[in-house]
Formats: C-alpha cells, structure tokens, sequence
C-alpha cells in the first residue's frame, strides 16, 4: 500500500468508528470534530497543490503534526486504543510530499487516479466530523 492508499484506509477505519460513538460530552465531540476536519482540510489543501503540479510543501509535516496530536485530540471520543493505532498509521505514512515525486510525469489519468484516493479520505475525514458533531 502506498502513502495514499494508508491514509484513505485511516479516514474509512475513522468514519467506521465514529458510528459507535457514546454519550461523549457534547464539547468533546466538537473538539473531535475539528480535528477531522483539519485533518481533511490538509489533504484537500494538499491534492489542490498537486493538482497544479506544484510541490506541497509543508504537508507532511502537517499531517505529521496531526499524527502525534490524533490520541490527545480525539482519544477519548473514539476510543485511546483506536486513536493510538490510526496514530502510528497516519506516522508512517505522512510523507505525501513523495507523492509529488511519484505522479510527476506520469500521465494525467494515472495522477488522477492517485489524488482521487486522497480526495476520498479527506471526504471520509469530513463525514465522520460531521457525523460527530450532530451525534447524539
């Protein structure tokens, strides 16, 4: 699995979870929630800039940054266990800076096909915010 395909593979595990979630206090899921969707804003913001063939810089370390803030931020709400597990995922595979290296030069459809995956994350990523703020 490439960089990509993990992170896409974390956003389906995270909506997964969000299904179950408990009477988590209301302030809490909205915390929660906003950690998503910074986390998709980041790989939206990251696939536009590579869509116009420019380098994402900084991305990586973004997505670093959410990895190493992912049980703290939403531990509690989704569970420690899960947080922790997705945490150590989204760590290996927070270089998608890389992706740039490796779609440059390819045909466009290939390229397409490559950001559409993290397109679908991030959507992933948005739904279960959004799940987890109108969430009982």
């Amino acid at each position: 699995m490439n960089e990509s395909e993990i992170i896409l593979s974390i956003a389906k595990g995270f909506f997964a979870l969000v299904r179950h979630i408990g009477l988590t206090r209301q302030d809490r899921k909205l915390k929660a929630a906003e950690f998503l969707t910074s986390l998709a804003v980041t790989l939206e913001e990251a696939v536009a800039i590579l869509r116009l063939g420019q380098y994402p810089a900084g991305k990586c370390h973004e997505l670093l940054l959410h990895s190493q803030n992912m049980v703290s931020a939403i531990g509690d709400v989704v569970g420690e266990k899960e947080a922790a597990m997705y945490a150590a995922q989204l760590k290996e595979s927070y270089e998608i800076e890389q992706l740039h290296k490796e779609i440059s030069g390819k045909p466009e459809q290939e390229q397409e096909r490559s950001l559409t995956v993290l397109d679908q994350a991030a959507g992933l990523f948005r739904a279960a915010a959004a799940y987890v703020r109108v969430s009982g």
